[in-house]
């Protein structure tokens, strides 16, 4: 499941559970609902089944961003052999061992220049992809925790809780 279709579902379950709440039968001379208590369980069993997917989203992401690290690592220690690969061979076949050697050292600088620049680039790559997935989830927690405090002033809870739970 993609995180956009994993999102729209946590969000379409989330609207279930307002409409469930909108739609229920007022207790007349308060702001009391009473709401059928399949529908909210029901809602929660479908939250608590699509979190884990969400979970599993974000591993996705973290591993593919290792992947992504592992690889530029790579990449630059190619990048960085070939170089001096490269240095080595024109000192040895170059009468003028001087030039060949300050060449060299340019393209080893430069190589290690590129490696330092892909490294920064998938790093901040990485970090941009975790912040948009902590902005997400947060959104989603945000929306959990207000319709958790709507469920608990309109259900069948009775009275509105004192601020006793955990936030």
């Amino acid at each position: 499941m993609e995180a956009t279709e994993s999102s729209f579902g946590l969000a379409t379950i989330l609207r279930d559970l307002e409409e469930a709440v909108a739609n229920a039968s007022r207790i007349p001379l308060t702001n009391k609902v009473m709401v059928s208590e399949d529908a909210i369980i029901g809602c929660v069993d479908r939250i608590y089944a699509a979190l884990p997917e969400e979970l599993k989203q974000a591993k996705r992401v973290l591993e593919q961003s290792d992947k992504l690290l592992e690889s530029v690592e790579g990449q630059s220690q190619r990048i960085i052999a070939e170089a001096r690969d490269k240095a080595l061979m024109m000192t040895q076949q170059s009468s003028v061992y001087r030039e060949a050697a300050e060449q060299a050292e340019a393209m080893i600088a430069q190589a290690e220049e590129a490696s330092a620049e892909i490294r920064r680039e998938s790093l901040h790559y990485c970090d941009d992809v975790l912040a948009q997935l902590e902005v997400t989830l947060e959104k989603m927690m945000g929306s959990i925790r207000r319709n958790r405090e709507d469920l608990h002033k309109f259900s069948f809870f009775g009275e509105p809780e004192e601020k006793s739970r955990p936030a």
